[in-house]
């Protein structure tokens, strides 16, 4: 009887390591950067999406002297894996979308907790805002 209570403990324990998806992270106690964040501004339509992927901080900086570069650091909310697909549209001083190619819609996977960020640098130096979508696979 011990034997197999022991047993049965041993593969609960492996089962429960095996499953686990969440991701540690280790950082600098005191960080050295000192993002330029954005205030942002969140439409959200996917209720369901809305739950399992989080929006923690929007970051922007000017590359090559002039192109527009916005990092949006993304949580997974779940403690499961899942997976997204996002992509930036870029706007003109004017209100107007560009029409310049963006890339189209990119892939990313999210580990149970996991945080990271999706980045991209404007087409065009006359991109002054940006809209970040995403979409459930």
């Amino acid at each position: 009887m011990k034997l197999l209570l022991a047993t049965s403990a041993a593969a609960l324990a492996l089962l429960g390591s095996g499953c686990a998806t969440s991701v540690n992270t280790v950082s600098r106690a005191e960080p050295q950067a000192s993002p330029s964040y954005v205030a942002d501004q969140r439409v959200i339509t996917d209720a369901s999406l809305g739950r399992k992927v989080a929006i923690v901080s929007v970051n922007e900086a000017k590359v090559s002297g002039d192109l527009l570069k916005i990092q949006v650091t993304l949580e997974n909310r779940s403690s499961k894996p899942q997976a997204f697909t996002y992509k930036f549209d870029w706007v003109a001083n004017d209100g107007m979308e560009l029409s310049a190619p963006t890339g189209g819609w990119k892939q990313i996977q999210l580990e149970g907790r996991e945080t990271r960020a999706v980045s991209a640098i404007a087409t065009s130096p006359k991109a002054v805002d940006f809209r970040l979508k995403i979409r459930e696979n």
